[in-house]
C-alpha cells in the first residue's frame, strides 16, 4: 500500500479528489446515524442489536468511529465515491469530537448491486490493511447471501476489531489531546471543506455478495 499524503489533492490509487466529490455531491455537511439505513433493510430489532454491538466496540476502542450506510445507489454513483464523500462531509450523531472521521471505519452496503465495501479515515487506514479489509468482507459473505445485513455488518466490524486489538499498542499511546491535535493538523490541509473534515483518501474494498 502506498502511504497517503495528507496534502495531496487527489488519491494516488484512483485520482479521485475532494474537489471532484464536492462538485458531484455538494459541499454541505450531512447528519448521519451510526447505522444509517436509507434503504430500510433492517428491522428495528436488527438495528438495535447492531447498535448494541457497536456500543460495545466503542467502549473497547473509544478512539474509533464505527458506522454503516445501507442504501439503494443509482447506477452512476460508485460506492467508493460515496464513501469518500461521507467521510469528508458526514457527521455521525454523538461523535462530533470524541471520534473524528479520521478514525472512521465506514461500511457501505448497496442493495442494488448487492455489494458491500469498507472506507477508512486516515487514522483507521494506518491500522487496517487492504488484506485485513478483504478478510473481513469475506467473513461476512455467508450473512450477505442469506440477506442477514445487520449480522453481516457486525461480523465485518468484529473482524476488524480483532485487527485493532493486535495493533492496540498504537491506539493506547494516543491520548485524547493527541487525537485532537492530529485532527487539527489534518484540517489545516483540508481543501475548502468544513472544519473537522479533512480529505481522506482511504483504501476501498468491495465484495459482490452473489
Amino acid at each position: 500500500m502506498r502511504p497517503v499524503d495528507h496534502e495531496a489533492e487527489s488519491c494516488y490509487s484512483c485520482g479521485y479528489s475532494a474537489l471532484k466529490a464536492a462538485k458531484k455531491f455538494g459541499s454541505n455537511q450531512v447528519l448521519l446515524s451510526r447505522v444509517h439505513d436509507a434503504a430500510h433493510l433492517l428491522r428495528k430489532q436488527e438495528k438495535d442489536v447492531l447498535n448494541t454491538a457497536i456500543d460495545r466496540l466503542e467502549v473497547k476502542f473509544p478512539q474509533m468511529l464505527f458506522c454503516a450506510y445501507l442504501g439503494l445507489l443509482p447506477e452512476n454513483l460508485k460506492m467508493s465515491e460515496l464513501g469518500f464523500w461521507l467521510l469528508n462531509h458526514g457527521q455521525v450523531k454523538g461523535a462530533e469530537y470524541s471520534r473524528p472521521n479520521e478514525n472512521a471505519v465506514l461500511v457501505i452496503l448497496d442493495i442494488n448491486t448487492k455489494q458491500v465495501g469498507i472506507s477508512l479515515g486516515y487514522f483507521a487506514e494506518s491500522l487496517i490493511t487492504q488484506e485485513d479489509g478483504y478478510r473481513a468482507l469475506m467473513k461476512a459473505r455467508p450473512n450477505l447471501l442469506n440477506a442477514e445485513y445487520g449480522e453481516a455488518i457486525e461480523t465485518i466490524f468484529r473482524r476488524l476489531c480483532k485487527v485493532l486489538e493486535k495493533r492496540g499498542k498504537k491506539l493506547r499511546k494516543l491520548s485524547h489531546e493527541e487525537l485532537q491535535s492530529q485532527s487539527k493538523a489534518l484540517n489545516e490541509n483540508a481543501l475548502d471543506l468544513p472544519q473537522h473534515f479533512a480529505p481522506m483518501f482511504g483504501r476501498w474494498w468491495r465484495l459482490r455478495a452473489v
